[in-house]
């Protein structure tokens, strides 16, 4: 009976140790982790290469600045001026030669005018009368000023005296003549816009009818139309 009892207490003992042993390699659920899965390229293939993103942008437009003569409306072109002479005496001489003229560019301008000239010396009075056109180009600055190049004709009604053979008055005549001038002058600029001009010019005319005498110096002016 002994020997039973002594069995039963060792069989008894080895289910508890077993089944303690068992128990302490099971992991239990509130350890075990999650098992992470892999993020990469499966085994034995390549990632393929990323392309650099293109961005397109949308060409903006070129802002070009136009040149000033574009910028000028028909007004702004327009000037009027020129030139005029006084002299009194036993020699009267009386000049008025006004223009309109037209800016073609910054330094190009062309226009046209009406000439008069009344000349009186002793009892003898003479009338000329006609028009004209001309071209100036400014060729290089100068301070504030610029050198000129001018070129103009003239159409002029022309009243002028005759002489005998003898070298005595004759009495007086009249006849349309064409009278070439050019040369180079002078520009003082005013403001922005208005200026003074000194000409001298050449007289290219060899017609006895001719009321000029070389050089030919003229004075006048610039205004523009539009302020």
């Amino acid at each position: 009976m002994k020997s039973f009892t002594t069995v039963a207490l060792f069989t008894l003992l080895v289910l508890l140790v077993f089944s303690f042993t068992a128990s302490a390699q099971v992991e239990p659920d509130t350890v075990r982790r999650k098992r992470e899965l892999p993020t990469g390229p499966p085994a034995g293939t390549t990632q393929p290469r990323q392309q650099p993103r293109v961005i397109k942008q949308t060409p903006q437009p070129v802002e070009t600045q136009e040149p000033e003569e574009e910028k000028l409306s028909t007004k702004d072109r327009i000037y009027v001026g020129g030139s005029f002479g006084l002299q009194f005496g036993t020699y009267t001489n009386i000049s008025l030669l006004p223009i309109v003229g037209y800016k073609v560019t910054k330094r190009w301008s062309v226009g046209t005018g009406i000439v008069y000239h009344y000349i009186k010396s002793g009892s003898i009075s003479l009338n000329n009368y006609g028009g004209r056109a001309f071209t100036q180009m400014e060729l290089f600055n100068i301070g504030e000023g610029a050198v000129l190049a001018h070129a103009e004709t003239e159409v002029l009604s022309s009243e002028y005296i005759t002489f005998d053979q003898a070298g005595y008055y004759n009495g007086q005549r009249r006849r349309t003549i064409m009278l070439p001038l050019a040369g180079l002058g002078y520009r003082q600029r005013i403001s922005d816009r208005a200026s003074f001009d000194l000409l001298l010019l050449y007289n290219f005319s060899q017609d006895e009818a001719n009321p000029y005498d070389n050089p030919v110096i003229r004075a006048g002016f610039n205004i523009p139309i539009s302020r």
